[in-house]
């Protein structure tokens, strides 16, 4: 599960008992300099002076400004600098006592401050075996660990399950290109990485600044498959791909109702591509598996080795790393590298599995509110009690907020131990890390 960062600044306001929120009643200076809302008279002249408003409307989206004077007969208040538009009447808007923009960035410190209490768990099936080393780099999404290593244990390309006709990738038959070039690449001795398995494999070559796909339609496909037959049922098409290019290369599924596309190639080597997709109900005509290359200004050369079509979902083809891996492990300023006790086989991928920070918020108030902290209900509150406390050792809270918020800070903590035995954070244990191979 997952908050953004509007919920968590919400979060994190009403566990600070700043938690205020409204609509404009009427249009403020067309200069931008004042924003009026009767609801505010509640605080009094000048009660909220040097206190920050935010608008979360169409006008203004997310600019903080600080409150320099305030009339409680009207509920003007006049800020600056003033905003860039005039404060409309129905704008809605939070007000806050501490900036906002030290809240977030308060909660972006508690994420590394709160680690590893708070930390996602990290799966890289990315490193590759030539079936020649025993050292590998650690990917950089692992930032602590890895904890396990496992060995891929490879899907067989052709059981009865499997709709893709000769998904071995080891002949261009049955299979239709637009703007890609393929070839077939055959195994051998001279290069260790491609094809992945010791079969022979498809080699696509695409223009810079050019689309292509190449595709199987439901006509080309094994196993009796037909478009109306799949009619409501969830499939996956996944396949083997091998690119050092980022974000141009992905799968695709087509129906009658269009394309469903999966998540793009990392560039990282040999990864297993997937896209699910639930057919149209009322399918009849169309059904076809699509490699789909983007057109950016990037010429691309990349593989693929195995591809299936089926009826279920990725984690058929996706979790099948069974073995663990016996591994030592080097942490330091310069190498960040594991060892394995023996040479994994020749084609297989490593899925390791260690842990990371959450993901920071950031400080573009465009973006921040929908970022997202992977946080649930329970964790959520060691985050926000590790943010106060910031505030409040760092950010210099004001001395009569101390006390109440300490005491809330000090609830939570005490309900951390409640936590750790209700909700146990899964996490294996993770070797620490040193410069020596231990």
């Amino acid at each position: 599960m997952s908050r953004t960062g509007a919920q968590l600044l919400s979060a994190l306001s009403d566990f600070l008992n700043d938690d205020w929120s409204s609509t404009t009643t009427s249009a403020g200076a067309s200069s931008g300099g004042t924003l009026i809302d009767t609801g505010l008279r509640r605080f009094g002249n000048d009660a909220i002076r040097g206190w920050y408003l935010r608008p979360t409307g169409a006008a203004n989206p997310y600019a903080i400004r600080r409150i320099t004077s305030f009339a409680d007969a009207t509920g003007t208040a006049t800020v600056s600098p003033p905003f860039a538009a005039q404060a409309p009447s129905g704008q809605t808007y939070d007000l806050h006592r501490f900036d906002p923009a030290r809240k977030f960035a308060a909660l972006d410190k508690a994420r590394l401050r709160g680690y590893p209490d708070l930390a996602q768990i990290v799966y890289d099936d990315t490193v590759f075996s030539d079936g020649s080393t025993q050292t590998f780099a650690i990917p950089s999404t692992i930032r602590k660990g890895p904890a396990y290593v496992f060995q891929e244990n490879a899907v067989p390309p052709e059981p009865a399950w499997n709709f893709i006709q000769d998904p071995r990738g080891d002949v261009v038959t049955n299979w239709a290109a637009s703007s890609i070039t393929a070839s077939i690449v055959s195994e051998n001795d001279a290069d260790l990485e491609v094809p992945k398995y010791r079969e022979d494999c498809t080699k696509f070559v695409v223009a810079a600044s050019t689309a292509g796909t190449y595709s199987q339609v439901v006509g080309s496909m094994a196993n009796d498959a037909s478009a109306s037959g799949a009619a409501g049922r969830k499939m996956t098409f996944a396949a083997w791909v091998y690119s050092n290019l980022a974000d141009k290369i992905r799968l695709q599924i087509l129906d009658d109702g269009g394309a469903t596309s999966g998540t793009q190639h990392q560039g990282r080597g040999w990864e297993l591509l997937t896209v699910e997709k639930t057919i149209r109900q009322n399918n009849s005509s169309t059904l076809t598996a699509v490699f789909d290359v983007d057109n950016d200004s990037n010429p691309i050369t990349a593989y693929w080795n195995r591809a299936w079509l089926y009826y279920g979902s990725a984690s058929r083809v996706r979790d099948i790393y069974f073995d663990r891996v016996p591994e030592r492990i080097r942490r330091d300023d310069t190498t960040q590298t594991f060892e394995t006790r023996a040479t994994p086989p020749r084609g297989i991928n490593l899925r390791l599995v260690g842990r990371t920070t959450l993901s920071a918020l950031g400080a573009t108030a465009s973006s921040q509110v929908t970022n997202t902290m992977e946080v649930d209900d329970a964790s959520s509150q060691l985050l926000l009690a590790t943010a106060a406390r910031i505030l409040l050792e760092d950010e210099g809270l004001l001395v009569d907020d101390q006390n109440p918020v300490l005491q809330r800070v000090g609830v939570v903590e005490e309900r951390r131990r409640e936590y750790a035995v209700k909700w146990p954070f899964t996490l294996p244990a993770t070797p620490q890390a040193r410069s020596v191979w231990g």
